[in-house]
């Protein structure tokens, strides 16, 4: 049996990604900040961990209490986005900015690199993070919304630095692109259903190897430019 782990699995695309996983008999950690509260995820029959990613020591502990755990797939879906307030300049608040990229930008490349060793007692393990159009600096043609673009944008940075890092170990590391999907994250506009983004995108994973480590992927599998017009293994 296979096993992935989800951050940010309680609502979402996580949440969705646990359900899917789990009706095709994969063993499913599926990770959240509040347990207690997570009522939809309790019904989908996974484990569930507290997992905290403001909190980098129990980012450090948690992997520690996997020790020995094959893990076959690593989604890092956690992230934070206010949608209540999409801030300009004269609304940005340093304190939640820092959050946001304590959660979206540094936390996915901890997490992965505190789980290597799990990853590594897999057969074709595959690490990716849940990257966003928002962060490709290629679209930017609005202002705003400083905090979930900077930090997506540092997500898929990131993740070129840590691909090329992880080459040795034969372990692939991509950002993957849901598109503009039903999720409370996505808001009313999205256009995408949420059943219809996870399986395309679980249908991209099983695909992935080492000759797309660092890539952003679309949800047909496609690479897409993210900054300046290259693509991420550029």
């Amino acid at each position: 049996m296979k096993t992935v782990l989800i951050t940010g699995a309680n609502r979402g695309l996580g949440l969705e990604f646990a359900r899917q996983y789990k009706a095709e008999n994969w063993k499913v950690i599926a990770c959240c900040r509040n347990p207690e509260t997570a009522t939809e995820l309790a019904k989908a029959d996974v484990s569930i961990r507290k997992l905290d990613l403001l909190d980098f020591d129990e980012i450090n502990n948690f992997a520690e209490s996997l020790d020995g755990v094959p893990i076959d797939l690593l989604i890092n879906n956690a992230a934070i986005i206010d949608r209540s307030k999409v801030e300009g300049i004269l609304e940005i608040e340093t304190d939640r900015w820092v959050e946001g990229f304590k959660v979206n930008s540094i936390a996915p490349v901890l997490l992965t690199k505190a789980l290597l060793g799990n990853l590594s007692c897999a057969d074709k393990p595959v690490a990716a993070t849940i990257g966003s159009e928002q962060g490709c600096l290629t679209l930017y043609e609005t202002g705003g919304i400083y905090i979930y673009r900077t930090s997506k944008a540092a997500a898929h940075s990131a993740a070129v630095i840590f691909a090329n890092d992880l080459k040795e170990l034969g372990i692939p590391y991509v950002c993957l692109r849901p598109g503009h999907t039903k999720t409370d994250m996505g808001g009313s506009q999205a256009i995408y259903e949420i059943e219809d983004s996870v399986r395309l995108l679980r249908d991209v994973l099983t695909q992935v190897d080492m000759s797309q480590t660092g890539c952003f992927l679309d949800r047909s599998g496609a690479v897409i430019p993210w900054s300046m017009g290259k693509s991420l293994n550029e």
